[in-house]
């Protein structure tokens, strides 16, 4: 999901780390960054040794000292100047975070050094010019991160539980895998992020909640996140310098998708857009037409009127994207989708979009195969578009 603007952050300097009490983490993790003056958010500023140890309070207004959950966690990473807040004075302890905040915050964290080549590693990231892009760029050398399998990085996308597990695991170099019995209820040895999340609870990074879970799909908070860095510093401070990048740029620099919709897109369009309108098209979950669908039953069915073949299900057809683009810059024969834990992992509805801001989709039971506006529900719609060449 795309996160709703944020108030501009004061600039921010970037103290040597100081010793200080590691607080109890309360089960989240979560990572936040302030946003820094475009394209210079990766020459993170050093002060002097003084500044880290005259520094006690964080002051923001909605932080207050009798917090004792959030305090003490929010005055470290202020004082080590891997934030500053907002403008407004706010700190903003319940908001959840991006991935593109994430890469900047970690890279304020240990500052590291990185091969700056003016390449571009995934198709949503500039190489200069965002003050995520040198962050983003070094994540990719270290190998921290490797992307979406589209090319995308997901700088909009609210980063989960799970994968701030993976990001702090590997800038760790850890390499220890879970217990064959979890520590978590709802993971297992197979599941996704469990030897990350696992390595972390073993560590006293992240312990899970109360009920014995780790959801590693939920968000994450910046509140959340001053605990987890905090309590991880021991592990990560110093570690990320390149020299021999583990990534490969993008081929030809390009990482644009074609802008000129081939003939066949049409025929996805005409097809949907007729369907839609005619009044034997009814749902039905499971359906393969020709005249009762689902959602990806339906997207299936108009790109074979075409001459081009999807995976059947709504997950896959995500997946099988060529590229992905902003849901703004969707053309006629792009599929728009949502997901229920904001990524391309739960994704439960798609939709064929057809221009003039429409969509034609199998909706559900009750509204049947219709066409709406693209942004007739934005809860839970990912923020990039599925393009097929």
């Amino acid at each position: 999901m795309s996160s709703s603007a944020r108030p501009t952050a004061r600039p921010s300097r970037t103290p040597r780390p100081f010793q200080h009490r590691v607080a109890a983490f309360i089960g989240a993790t979560a990572l936040v960054v302030t946003a820094a003056t475009a394209g210079v958010a990766a020459d993170a500023v050093t002060a002097s040794p003084a500044a880290a140890a005259q520094c006690s309070s964080s002051n923001f207004s909605d932080v207050k000292k009798t917090n004792k959950t959030y305090y003490s966690a929010v005055t470290w990473v202020y004082c080590n100047g891997i934030t500053t807040g907002y403008t407004n004075g706010r700190y903003g302890l319940y908001q959840n975070i991006t991935r593109s905040e994430v890469a900047t915050f970690l890279f304020r964290q240990v500052t590291p050094k990185y091969i700056q080549n003016g390449k571009k590693y995934f198709t949503d990231v500039p190489a200069t010019g965002q003050y995520y892009s040198g962050p983003i760029t070094w994540m990719a050398q270290a190998g921290v991160t490797s992307g979406n399998a589209d090319r995308s990085f997901g700088v909009t996308r609210d980063i989960t539980r799970g994968e701030m597990a993976a990001f702090i695991y590997r800038l760790a170099g850890a390499t220890k895998k879970g217990p064959n019995f979890s520590p978590f209820k709802d993971m297992g040895w197979s599941t996704s992020f469990y030897h990350e999340a696992s390595w972390l609870q073993a560590n006293g990074i992240a312990r899970g909640y109360a009920d014995g879970t780790f959801q590693p799909s939920k968000s994450i908070t910046r509140g959340e996140t001053a605990i987890m860095l905090q309590n991880a510093h021991r592990f990560i401070a110093h570690r990320g310098d390149v020299s021999t990048p583990v990534a490969s740029p993008l081929p030809n620099q390009t990482g644009q998708p074609s802008t000129t919709a081939p003939s066949w897109a049409s025929t996805v369009v005409t097809w949907a857009t007729a369907k839609a309108k005619d009044p034997r098209a009814q749902y039905q979950w499971g359906g393969n037409g020709p005249w009762e669908y689902d959602c990806s039953g339906f997207t299936v069915d108009a790109f074979k009127a075409a001459g081009r073949s999807l995976p059947r299900t709504a997950r896959a057809q995500h997946g099988a994207a060529t590229t992905q683009v902003p849901v703004s810059q969707a053309k006629p024969g792009d599929l728009v989708y949502w997901s229920n834990d904001g990524s391309g992992t739960g994704v439960y509805h798609i939709a064929v979009v057809i221009g003039g801001g429409k969509i034609a989709h199998a909706r559900n039971e009750k509204e049947g195969v219709s066409i709406t506006s693209i942004n007739y529900s934005p809860y839970n719609m990912l923020p990039q578009a599925g393009r097929y060449y």
